[in-house]
């Protein structure tokens, strides 16, 4: 048994309103029945409910909240995707080899190539299906980070948008019925197939992940499901205590996914007989593209210098700065851009939230104009800023990054000195946990394994939920081709199971 199955297995058994881990519930009366049940109201269940209903049969999704939606209603949603109409047009060179690719490199070396090929090589039609149903795009075709073409489309509304292009195309389903405050607390057997849900109806969510658990709010039911149960249920960011017992620095680290975003449906899971992986791997993000960190000058408030490569990956910008925290005092590096940096930002959108104090914890963006201003504001001494700036202006000017060599180019736009005139402008980097790599197992089906790697008949897992495709970090625009091609995936075959 692995150190990490080891620990998750400990903690979960030691939860006082759990069954025995491994100890499949059995199916007794059921209060309702339905064809396929899906939970979860993101991107990825959404997906997953539409498309089984498209396929006739009798759905229900379920939602612990009281509004649907997750955490994909608070993301951007770029979409990495494959032969999209943008890319014909343009005449863009690609291939889902190449995505795959793309996403397997920088997954170092730990996520999964053949998941990843699968994924890449139905984004066109998830793209289609989105079109279909009334999503529309704004019209760019972005090459962002770590990718090597053209390939990233983002929705009008962004994540908002996009849901509620679906929501209102639901609508017309009369199969389909959607419940909000109803949380999955087991699946139920008939013998080892899933056949169904023991529910909560009438759930009353608290916001505090330590009552995920303990709450035993609602009225419980049991939920046939003829043909299969589908969990779409995001990830656990927002569980403090359970991603801290895998890694402890991560206790600390704020997030801005849905407050749903706990450990239980992955419990419940395991409990069922799937095999959890990668709970040790994170991913943050920021109020800004982390693709847009490198036209701006890192700084250190405690030195006024640069201390790493602004045009590191996420992961390492993350790492870099808490690390650096944990030395000086706990002060949160700073950003500093001029208009013609934030001039390249490939999502001006979220400039201008920041600008607007709009963009969430740590999200706004401040204007100075001179350097003193910018440096107090920060707690940072302006003297030392200033020769920062001045040093790093020079290495620029002269085509290279001396002291950490970071990369002077980015989607064909070149990184500039910053103008010493002003106006300036400072933001906090202040990395935040919103996305957990781990999850369950899955196969090319979306089926969930056992922990001797065989599919649990009529159990299905799809989007973040999953485990084991992106590795230790996600390819940007990578999250949403993942939930909506899996839900996809997930809800055509759970509609195809014999009931």
């Amino acid at each position: 048994m692995t150190t990490s199955r080891r620990r998750f297995l400990a903690a979960a058994a030691a939860l006082p309103a759990a069954p025995s881990i491994l100890a499949r519930t059995a199916a007794t009366d059921w209060d309702e029945t339905f064809d396929v049940v899906v939970v979860g109201s993101g991107v990825a269940g959404t997906v997953a409910a539409i498309a089984a209903a498209e396929k006739g049969a009798k759905v229900l999704m379920i939602e612990k909240l009281n509004r649907t939606g997750g955490t994909s209603r608070f993301s951007g949603l770029n979409f990495a995707c494959v032969g999209s109409p943008e890319q014909k047009k343009r005449g863009v060179k690609d291939s889902p080899e190449a995505l795959a690719r793309d996403m397997f490199r920088v997954s170092g070396g730990v996520g999964n190539y053949e998941l990843a090929l699968v994924m890449a090589k139905n984004t066109a039609r998830v793209e289609k299906f989105f079109t279909d149903r009334g999503v529309r795009w704004d019209g760019r075709l972005l090459k962002l980070g770590g990718h090597s073409a053209e390939r990233c489309l983002i929705p009008e509304g962004d994540g908002a948008g996009l849901l509620a292009a679906l929501t209102k195309y639901m609508a017309g389903l009369k199969n389909l019925t959607v419940r909000t405050s109803c949380k999955a607390d087991e699946v139920l057997f008939d013998k080892d197939r899933a056949a169904g849900l023991l529910v909560r109806e009438n759930y009353a969510f608290s916001e505090d992940p330590r009552d995920d658990e303990t709450n035993r709010t609602g009225t419980p039911r049991r939920i046939r499901a003829l043909r299969a149960v589908i969990f779409a249920t995001g990830g656990y960011a927002r569980d403090r205590a359970f991603r801290a017992v895998e890694v402890p620095f991560l206790d600390g680290v704020s997030t801005t996914t849905s407050p749903g975003a706990t450990a239980g449906a992955l419990k419940t899971l395991v409990r069922a007989g799937a095999r959890a992986m990668h709970l040790s791997l994170y991913r943050f993000a920021y109020p800004l593209p982390t693709e847009d960190m490198v036209w701006g000058v890192l700084i250190d408030p405690a030195t006024g210098t640069r201390f790493m490569s602004e045009g590191a990956s996420r992961n390492e910008l993350a790492v870099g700065t808490l690390q650096r925290r944990l030395t000086n005092g706990d002060k949160k590096p700073f950003m500093i851009y001029d208009e013609k940096a934030l001039g390249k930002f490939h999502n001006l959108n979220r400039v201008g939230r920041s600008l607007n104090g709009l963009n969430g914890l740590d999200g706004t963006m401040f204007r100075f104009d001179t350097i003193e201003a910018l440096a107090a504001h920060y707690g940072a001494d302006a003297a030392a800023v200033k020769k920062t700036l001045e040093t790093y202006n020079r290495d620029i000017a002269a085509g290279r990054d001396e002291a950490f060599g970071k990369p002077l180019e980015r989607t064909e736009r070149k990184v500039e000195p910053i103008d010493m005139k002003g106006p300036f402008y400072g933001i906090v980097i202040s990395p935040r946990l919103n996305y957990t790599p781990g999850g369950i197992r899955t196969n090319e089906k979306a089926q969930a394994l056992d922990w001797n790697g065989n599919p649990i008949p009529g159990l299905y897992v799809a989007g973040e939920a999953a485990g084991g495709l992106h590795g230790q970090e996600r390819m940007t625009a990578c999250s949403m081709p993942d939930c909506s091609v899996f839900g996809l995936i997930a809800g055509e075959n759970a509609a195809a199971e014999h009931a």
